[in-house]
């Protein structure tokens, strides 16, 4: 690795290094670990990256510090913390003109292709926005630029790491189970995000969860809230934490990240079809006692291969199923039969929007081959008539009686 080629720099503008970049070929022997922090505002991301700072010494790290605001309060409290004669931070980018999940994307490959050409740091830590979606952040490593180059051939993802506020979330929880019977807030096409939808975002797209604030709960809370965490990813590891003091090493400096692993995680996003999978029936369901986790979650599939009646089918998810707290997957309906409709339900807020045209609409139209389908097409694909038009939604909830469930929903369908 090479050495730094200056001391600390906290203010070079790194706007568009990463248009026409090509990788130094030394750079591309060991690849850059990077490890993102998410979690809600408040939850403790910047108590946490202190803590890592301050816990490991001996590291030279590089960090990218995002805030929606047009003051970095974040980053100003790291630079007071960490001033230019401590050289435990290499390099301090500020990100402060949106999220790097949505409107700044490129600046963030940008900054990690800056920082790595001046300072050469040892690790890179990201600490994203409240607002932001790991699963967003990922897609800045994996575009390539007009050199053809991506982010991947100098940095690996590491880890990506939430930190959730364990007193908070368990409140919001306990609401949305109060309110369950209540008609959901529809968000269509609407960039805000209610806080359930959010975390439910961050929690299910990581390799690492620290709950936090450990200490304002009971045993039994504690317990509960773990349970929910298990149940909504059980793939993550989690640490409980007071003021985010955790074991820096054993979070640094293992690698958990695994693309199609992290991404699918969450009990939602396993029982959607993968790539690889057998063909799904025509219309089928998982038993009513559907598997039930550690904190009594349990976990419905709906499959179909008729489109729903549009009104009825929202009136159905806006309030007529007992106990649901978290649904996710793919509809058709009759008001926009040629496009592929992706849910989204985290508590008491219901988002449907349209994802484009069916791939079988497209073949109709002349616009695509059936040749060129894509993989995950493919394992979707049923026949010629209904192609990859589906239902396909996975319910979580308490007590969640399968049977009536179908039952609603199939009385939703189209006639054949």
């Amino acid at each position: 690795m090479k050495p730094p080629t200056s001391a600390v720099d906290r203010s070079g503008d790194h706007r568009l290094a990463f248009l026409s970049w090509r990788p130094d070929p030394a750079d591309t022997l060991w690849k850059v670990p990077v490890t993102v922090l998410s979690g809600f505002l408040g939850s403790g991301k910047t108590t946490l990256l202190k803590h890592l700072l301050s816990s490991r010494p001996g590291g030279r790290f590089g960090l990218i510090v995002n805030d929606v605001g047009a003051v970095n309060v974040d980053a100003e409290d790291l630079k007071r913390n960490y001033p230019e004669e401590d050289d435990t931070i290499q390099m301090l980018s500020e990100l402060t003109q949106g999220c790097i999940c949505c409107s700044i994307g490129d600046e963030l490959a940008d900054a990690l292709v800056y920082l790595l050409e001046k300072s050469h740091p040892d690790h890179i830590l990201i600490e994203a926005s409240g607002a932001a979606n790991p699963r967003n952040i990922l897609q800045s490593f994996y575009i390539s630029n007009a050199a053809d180059h991506s982010l991947l051939d100098v940095f690996q993802v590491s880890n990506l790491i939430t930190v959730v506020d364990a007193e908070h979330f368990l409140r919001e929880w306990k609401q949305a189970e109060g309110d369950r019977r209540q008609k959901r807030r529809i968000f269509l096409n609407d960039p805000r995000k209610p806080y359930l939808e959010l975390i439910m975002e961050q929690i299910e797209t990581c390799d690492v969860m620290v709950i936090n604030k450990a200490d304002l709960l009971s045993e039994d809370d504690l317990a509960a809230v773990r349970g929910i965490l298990s149940d909504l990813n059980p793939r993550a590891e989690q640490t409980v934490s007071i003021l985010c003091a955790c074991d820096a090493a054993a979070l640094l400096d293992q690698r958990r990240f695994e693309l199609n692993r992290t991404q699918r995680a969450s009990a939602v996003d396993q029982r959607l079809k993968l790539p690889g999978t057998k063909p799904m029936a025509a219309a089928s369901l998982v038993p009513a006692k559907a598997k039930t986790h550690g904190y009594g979650l349990q976990t419905v599939v709906y499959r179909a291969r008729r489109p729903f009646r549009a009104g009825e089918f929202f009136r159905i998810l806006r309030g007529k199923i007992p106990g649901l707290l978290r649904a996710k997957g793919y509809y058709w309906t009759d008001e926009y039969p040629d496009q592929c409709g992706i849910l989204s339900i985290a508590g008491g807020v219901l988002r449907a929007d349209k994802a484009g045209p069916w791939y079988a609409d497209l073949v109709a139209q002349g616009r695509a081959l059936l040749g060129d389908m894509p993989e995950y097409v493919r394992v979707a694909w049923e026949d010629d008539a209904s192609g990859d038009r589906r239902q396909e939604i996975v319910l979580i909830g308490l007590n969640l009686d399968g049977g009536e469930i179908r039952g609603m929903f199939d009385a939703a369908l189209v006639g054949d």
